[in-house]
C-alpha cells in the first residue's frame, strides 16, 4: 500500500512540475490557434489560459501536496527497510539518510526528467494533459487564488509594489518558430507557399543590417514604364525575379514596380 501511494505521488509531482513548465514554455500561438478550434479541448485550453498566474500557482500546490504526501509515505517505508536489513543509525544519520535517498528519487523521476520532456513537447503535451490538469485546477482554484491574494497583500503593504501578472502574450521569437515549425513539417514533395517564405525573411530583418540587403545601382533590374509586356514577361523569366522596378527613361524616376502575379491578369501595358 505505501509504495503505491509513493508511486503515485511521484506520478502526480511529475504531472505537475511538467505541466507547470509546458504552460511556461508552449508556442503562446500555437495556444492561441488551438483555442479558436471549435471543440472540447480548445474550450478547456481557453479556460486554462484565462488566467496564467492561478494556472501555475494550482499546479505549485498539487506538486507540494504530491511531495509532502510522497515524503512521509517514503520516510515511513525506508525506517522499516533500515530496521528489517539491521542497519543501527543514529536518529541524527537515520534522518539524513531518509532525506538524501528520498529527495534524489524525487529530483531524477519527479522534477528533471518531466522537466525536460515536458519543455521539448510542450506543445503536444499541454493539449494531451488538458482535460486532467483543468480537473485539478478547479480542485486547487480557490487555494490558489487565496495564495495569490496574500502574495499580493504582502508585496503591496510590505514592499509597496504590485504583484507581476502572468500573461500570454506571444513574441516576434515565437511566431518565427511557429512558422518555422509549421515549413518543417510540411513534405518534401510539397510546395512552401511563397508568401510564408516571404513573411520567415521578413521576420529576420530586425537581425539584418541594410547594407547587407541593399542593391547597388549598376546591379538594378527595372523596365521602362513604355516597354511592352512581352519584354516584361522575357525580364522575369531572365532574372527569376518575383517583383521588377518601373522607372520612366531612367532610375533617376521610379514609378512603381510589377508583381510577376499581375500578369496573370493579362494587361495591354505596363502602365495598366
Amino acid at each position: 500500500m505505501e509504495i503505491s501511494i509513493i508511486i503515485l505521488c511521484l506520478i502526480l509531482s511529475a504531472f505537475f512540475s511538467g505541466m507547470e513548465i509546458a504552460f511556461i514554455s508552449s508556442n503562446k500561438i500555437y495556444l492561441e490557434i488551438e483555442k479558436k478550434q471549435d471543440n472540447f479541448i480548445s474550450r478547456i485550453l481557453t479556460k486554462l489560459t484565462e488566467n496564467p498566474s492561478k494556472f501555475i500557482a494550482a499546479m505549485l500546490i498539487g506538486n507540494n501536496v504530491a511531495l509532502v504526501v510522497y515524503g512521509f509515505y517514503m520516510g515511513d517505508l525506508i525506517l522499516k527497510w533500515i530496521i528489517n536489513l539491521g542497519f543501527h543509525f543514529s536518529d541524527l544519520s537515520s534522518l539524513l539518510f531518509q532525506t538524501i535517498l528520498s529527495t534524489f528519487l524525487v529530483l531524477i523521476t519527479a522534477e528533471f526528467f518531466p522537466k525536460v520532456f515536458f519543455q521539448i513537447y510542450a506543445n503536444s503535451l499541454i493539449k494531451f494533459f488538458a482535460l486532467p490538469a483543468y480537473l485539478f485546477y478547479r480542485l486547487f482554484y480557490y487555494i490558489s487564488t487565496f495564495f495569490i491574494w496574500i502574495s499580493d497583500f504582502v508585496l503591496r503593504k510590505f514592499f509597496k509594489t504590485e504583484g507581476d501578472q502572468v500573461q500570454l502574450y506571444f513574441s516576434k521569437i515565437e511566431l518565427g518558430n511557429y512558422i518555422t515549425e509549421q515549413m518543417n513539417s510540411v513534405e518534401d514533395d510539397e510546395e512552401v507557399d511563397s508568401e510564408i517564405q516571404i513573411f520567415q525573411n521578413a521576420l529576420e530583418f530586425s537581425g539584418v543590417k541594410a547594407r547587407d540587403i541593399m542593391t547597388p545601382r549598376t546591379e538594378i533590374v527595372d523596365i521602362d514604364l513604355f516597354d511592352t509586356v512581352t519584354d516584361l514577361k522575357e525580364l522575369f523569366i531572365e532574372t527569376g525575379y518575383s517583383k521588377i522596378v518601373v522607372s520612366q527613361n531612367s532610375l533617376d524616376d521610379i514609378v512603381g514596380y510589377v508583381h510577376s502575379f499581375d500578369l496573370f491578369k493579362k494587361p495591354k501595358t505596363i502602365k495598366s
